[in-house]
C-alpha cells in the first residue's frame, strides 16, 4: 500500500534539519517498519526504527517491491512491520524541505565519515567526488568515497544526489540517473562542466 502524503503542521520549522543519530548497536533482532510513500519524485520506501530513518529509497529504474528487497538486504536478520504511519513524518519533512529528520547511519567508520561530509553539502549545490574526497582528507581515495557514496542506506537525507562528476557529468546514482534529476531540479541545482561553471 502507497501512502499519500499530507501538508506538515504549520508550527513546524521553515527549513529542514538532518540529525544524525549516534552509531549504533549491530541491528540483530531490530523490529523495522516500513511504508510506501507517493512523492513528487517517485514512490519513497522508507524502513525505520525508534524514530529515525534507517533506510530510504526511491522507485525509478527499480519497482517499490525491488526497493524494499535492496533495503531489507542490508539487515537481514530484522523483522518488518508494515507501519507507514511511523515514517510519513520524516518523508513529509523530506517532500516539503522543512522540519526535522533523524537518520540511523550504520556502516563502516570511512562509510559514515562520507555520509557526515555529504550531509553537510548545502541545498541546491553539488559537488564532486574528487571534492568530497579532499573534504574527508583523503584525496587519493575516489573510488572507495565513491562506492561509499553509492552505498548511502538513506538517500535523500543524506544527499548523495548532491554528488555529481569532476567533469560536471551527473554521474552515477543508486535508484537512476532520472531520479538523481529530479532531485537536483527540485532542489535548483546547476550541472555544468567546471570551466563553463567557472565563468
Amino acid at each position: 500500500m502507497t501512502r499519500t502524503l499530507a501538508a506538515l503542521d504549520p508550527g513546524q520549522p521553515e527549513r529542514l534539519d538532518i540529525l544524525i543519530a549516534p552509531q549504533p548497536a549491530p541491528a540483530e533482532g531490530a523490529t523495522l517498519c516500513h511504508g510506501r510513500f507517493a512523492t513528487p519524485i517517485g514512490t519513497v520506501v522508507a524502513l525505520g526504527a525508534g524514530g529515525a530513518l534507517w533506510g530510504l529509497g526511491i522507485a525509478g529504474e527499480m519497482t517499490a517491491e525491488a526497493v524494499l528487497a535492496d533495503l531489507v538486504g542490508r539487515w537481514p536478520a530484522a523483522r518488518l512491520v508494515e507501519a507507514p504511519e511511523a515514517l510519513a513524518p520524516a518523508v513529509a519533512a523530506l517532500v516539503h524541505d522543512r522540519g526535522s529528520v533523524t537518520v540511523r547511519l550504520s556502516g563502516t567508520a570511512f562509510q559514515v565519515q562520507v555520509w557526515r561530509a555529504l550531509a553537510e553539502v548545502p541545498r541546491g549545490k553539488v559537488i564532486s567526488y574528487a571534492m568530497l574526497a579532499h573534504r574527508i582528507g583523503r584525496p587519493t581515495a575516489l573510488r572507495a568515497v565513491g562506492t561509499a557514496v553509492g552505498q548511502n542506506p538513506v538517500s535523500w537525507a543524506i544527499p548523495c544526489h548532491r554528488v555529481t562528476r569532476t567533469d560536471g557529468g551527473i554521474g552515477g546514482y543508486h535508484w537512476g540517473a532520472g531520479i538523481k534529476r529530479a532531485l537536483l531540479a527540485r532542489e535548483g541545482a546547476v550541472i555544468a562542466p567546471r570551466s563553463i561553471a567557472s565563468l
